[in-house]
């Protein structure tokens, strides 16, 4: 099957094409914003699904550990399980500086992305000498580890002991913000249709915070995946992505295999400790309970299903170890099997059988099958370089025109299906 239309990167229409595109996720993002700014719930063939902003930021936060995972398993190659210690430390350092000494959590970020980019370097060493599955046994060792830690005595004053460490969340919305959202809301509101689904008259207090948190924690990934995609375009970027096709081939052609991997190692842990202070700045509270070694678990499957090697598939894995677990549980019904079967620990059972249909139908995970259902209606073509002396400006746009004669293919030619190139981001 032909694709229909074909654009090339670079032209007029290809930027068009791009800002509508992310114009209408921000469109996405703040209806939803609106719409679920309190505790919510959706309701699918007769069986409630709990959906809110707070659950939605917590899917964030887990979005952003997987994040720091593209880096090491993605790209690098190395199957790194201990991803939840640095989550934890990142949720922990944070706790600590802001509940004891005060500070905001943005400023919390100076001590905890340089302690957690140390330690991930420090642990990362084994990877010189060890990989595979040895590799992911010493990592994980390190995540089951962590509670046991945080709940030594000598640590009680500082991380809570087995009561974990509470914090009172600083993150209120400005008056500005608080105007902004006002203003919104009204318009909302009056929208023929789907005013009913925005509420009456202004958000409360924590609803207007709901959404200011919300809204920066989005800001936050955004601002991440760019700098990693940019990062994987760099030399160091191409480096480490030489390592996954070919440890030995990359030796040869010079790159540093010593400061290659151990400098993955502690990006990976710097953004996950990022994701941890999220993650206790959105819930007021750090437990021990909540970062165990199963925790990392839920991070690889999140890697996985979204999509190994894509940033994107990062927010989606994010989102699915967050909501499929939870929603599944909250099944009472559904045609053609028995309530008896819906009744029990089904969350897990139905993440279990959805990897497996996964790596069945999408065994690049849930983005590169998108990529690929689109590659049959639209084909990004890279621009052809220019020759010497060839005309620029507006005689060059001449080739973004739309055409149905173009060829065909599983996935567009700088978005391959395996996600070997790093998604894109608007530029300007």
């Amino acid at each position: 099957m032909a694709a229909r239309f074909q654009l090339t990167q670079g032209t007029s229409r290809y930027r068009t094409y791009k800002w509508v595109a992310w114009g209408l996720w921000i469109l996405v993002l703040v209806l939803f914003a609106f719409a679920y700014a309190d505790t919510a719930s959706i309701e699918i063939l007769g069986n409630k699904y709990n959906l809110g902003l707070p659950r939605t930021s917590k899917a964030l936060t887990f979005a952003i550990a997987v994040l720091g995972l593209q880096v090491i398993v993605g790209y690098t190659g190395q199957l790194a399980l201990g991803q939840s210690f640095f989550f934890g430390t990142g949720a922990y350092l944070s706790a600590w500086l802001v509940a004891d000494h005060d500070w905001s959590w943005i400023v919390s970020l100076l001590v905890v992305v340089p302690v957690c980019f140390l330690l991930g370097m420090l642990f990362g060493l084994p990877a010189l000498r060890i990989r595979g599955l040895y590799l992911a046994l010493v990592t994980l060792g390190l995540a089951a580890t962590f509670p046991a830690i945080v709940q030594l005595d000598a640590l009680d004053e500082y991380t809570g002991g087995a009561a974990g460490k509470t914090v009172d969340s600083d993150l209120v919305a400005p008056g500005w913000f608080e105007s902004l959202a006002n203003g919104i809301a009204g318009v909302l509101q009056s929208l023929p249709l789907l005013g009913q689904y925005f509420g009456e008259g202004d958000p409360s207090s924590k609803e207007v915070d709901r959404i200011y948190r919300f809204a920066l924690i989005v800001i936050l990934i955004f601002v991440l995946i760019w700098l990693v995609s940019n990062l994987l375009k760099s030399r160091t970027g191409r480096s480490i992505r030489a390592i996954r096709d070919n440890e030995t081939s990359a030796a040869v052609s010079g790159v540093d295999l010593t400061m290659a991997k151990t400098l993955s190692f502690g990006l990976a842990s710097a953004i996950g400790g990022i994701g941890g202070m999220v993650y206790v700045a959105e819930l007021g509270i750090a437990s021990p309970g909540d970062f165990t070694q199963l925790l990392s678990i839920l991070f690889i499957v999140g890697l996985v299903t979204g999509g190994v090697g894509t940033l994107s598939g990062a927010v989606v894995g994010g989102l699915v170890i967050a909501f499929v677990p939870e929603w599944a549980s909250s099944t009472e019904e559904f045609p053609g099997i028995p309530e008896r079967w819906l009744q029990g620990p089904t969350g897990s059972f139905i993440l279990g059988v959805l990897l497996i249909v996964l790596m069945f139908f999408m065994p690049g995970g849930i983005i590169a099958g998108v990529r690929k259902i689109r590659a049959r209606f639209l084909v990004v073509t890279p621009a052809a370089p220019l020759e010497l002396g060839a005309p620029t400006g507006t005689e060059a746009d001449s080739g973004s025109s739309v055409t149905d004669d173009t060829p065909t293919g599983d996935a567009q030619p700088d978005e391959p299906a395996g996600g070997d190139t790093p998604d894109e981001v608007p530029t300007t």
